[in-house]
C-alpha cells in the first residue's frame, strides 16, 4: 500500500480534489543522468518536509491553504521509456481538471515537457520563465531528444522562453540559443532584476508557466541536485523574480525539478536525510508555498 501524501498536513476539508484551487503532481523519474543522481525522490521528500511550514505566509500576509491543497499520488515513472512518461504525466494533468493550478514536483528536467504539453491543451500562447543553471537546449543528449539537457530546445517551437540564471552551456547552444529570436537569456553573472523585468514585458504572451530548475540557485541556497553550478540565484532573488512574473502576467502552471535529496544511516540504522538535504526539502516547500501564495494574492 502507498503512503498518501499530503500538503501541511491539511485537515480533509482542505485537501478534496474537487473543492481544490491547487494540485501538487509529484513525479519520481529519473533517466539518462549526466552527473549525480537521486532527483527521483526529491518530490517525496519536499512534500514531507511541507508539514512543518506556517499555514500563514507573513511574506504575503496570506493563508493560501484555504484555497485548498490537493496531493496527486506519486507518479513512479523512472522505469517508463521517455515517451511513456510525457504520456502519463499528460493523463495526471488532465484528469485533475481544467480549473486547478498544478504545481510538477520532479524528477529530473525532462518531466516538465509533459507538464508544458499538458498546459497547451488548456491554455493557448503561453510563455516560458525558465530559472536554470544550464539552458537544457541541445538537440539530443545520451541519444534521446526527450533528456533533461534537450528540455527547453523540444518547447521553444512553440514557446517564447526567458531564461535566467544560466551559467554553463555547450558552444553549441549558446549559438542556438543566441540564433534564436524566441529566447531571452539572462545570464547569472548578469544577472540585475530590470533585465528580467524587460525581457517579461518583450514577450508577446500575455501568460506564462514557471519551471525552476533547482540548479539554478546557487549551490549555497540548494546543493542536493545533479549538477550544482557555483555562482547561482539566492531565494531573496527567485522571489523577486516571482512577483515580478506574477505582477506582468498570468501564471498558469509551475513546476520544480532536480532536487536530490541525500540520505545516510542513523545509528539505530535508520535511513534519513542528511541534515542539509533536511533544510533544502523545507526550503523548497516554502518555495511551493510561495508560488500558492502569489497566486492567491494575485
Amino acid at each position: 500500500m502507498s503512503l498518501e501524501l499530503t500538503w501541511m498536513q491539511l485537515p480533509k476539508e482542505y485537501r478534496n480534489l474537487k473543492d481544490c484551487k491547487f494540485v501538487i503532481l509529484p513525479i519520481s523519474y529519473e533517466k539518462d543522468l549526466t552527473y549525480g543522481a537521486g532527483a527521483a525522490s526529491g518530490s517525496i521528500e519536499i512534500i514531507k518536509a511541507s508539514e512543518h511550514l506556517e499555514y500563514y505566509d507573513a511574506e504575503f500576509n496570506i493563508e493560501y491553504f484555504e484555497k485548498g491543497v490537493f496531493v496527486n499520488p506519486v507518479l513512479k515513472l523512472s522505469d517508463s521509456t521517455p515517451e511513456e512518461m510525457l504520456s502519463k504525466i499528460q493523463e495526471s494533468v488532465e484528469s485533475v481538471g481544467s480549473n486547478k493550478f498544478v504545481i510538477g514536483l520532479g524528477g529530473d528536467h525532462a518531466v516538465s515537457i509533459g507538464l508544458v504539453q499538458a498546459a497547451e491543451k488548456l491554455h493557448d500562447n503561453f510563455a516560458i520563465l525558465q530559472i536554470d543553471a544550464h539552458s537544457d537546449f541541445r538537440d539530443s543528449w545520451n541519444g534521446s531528444k526527450l533528456n533533461h539537457a534537450c528540455v527547453m530546445r523540444q518547447l521553444v517551437d512553440k514557446h517564447e522562453i526567458v531564461a535566467v540564471g544560466i551559467r554553463s552551456q555547450d558552444k553549441d547552444e549558446r549559438a542556438a540559443v543566441d540564433l534564436n529570436e524566441k529566447v531571452q537569456t539572462i545570464y547569472a553573472w548578469d544577472f540585475d532584476l530590470e533585465k528580467v523585468k524587460s525581457a517579461l514585458l518583450k514577450l508577446e504572451s500575455e501568460k506564462l508557466y514557471i519551471t525552476i530548475d533547482v540548479d539554478g540557485f546557487d549551490p549555497s541556497v540548494i546543493s542536493g541536485t545533479g549538477t550544482p553550478e557555483p555562482g547561482g540565484l539566492l531565494w531573496k532573488q527567485v522571489i523577486e523574480i516571482l512577483k515580478l512574473c506574477f505582477s506582468l502576467k498570468e501564471v498558469v502552471g509551475a513546476d520544480i525539478v532536480e532536487f536530490a535529496p541525500v540520505y545516510q544511516y542513523s545509528p539505530n540504522r535508520s535511513l534519513n536525510l542528511t541534515n542539509q538535504s533536511r533544510v533544502e526539502a523545507y526550503t523548497l516547500a516554502r518555495l511551493v508555498s510561495k508560488i500558492m501564495s502569489l497566486v492567491v494574492k494575485k
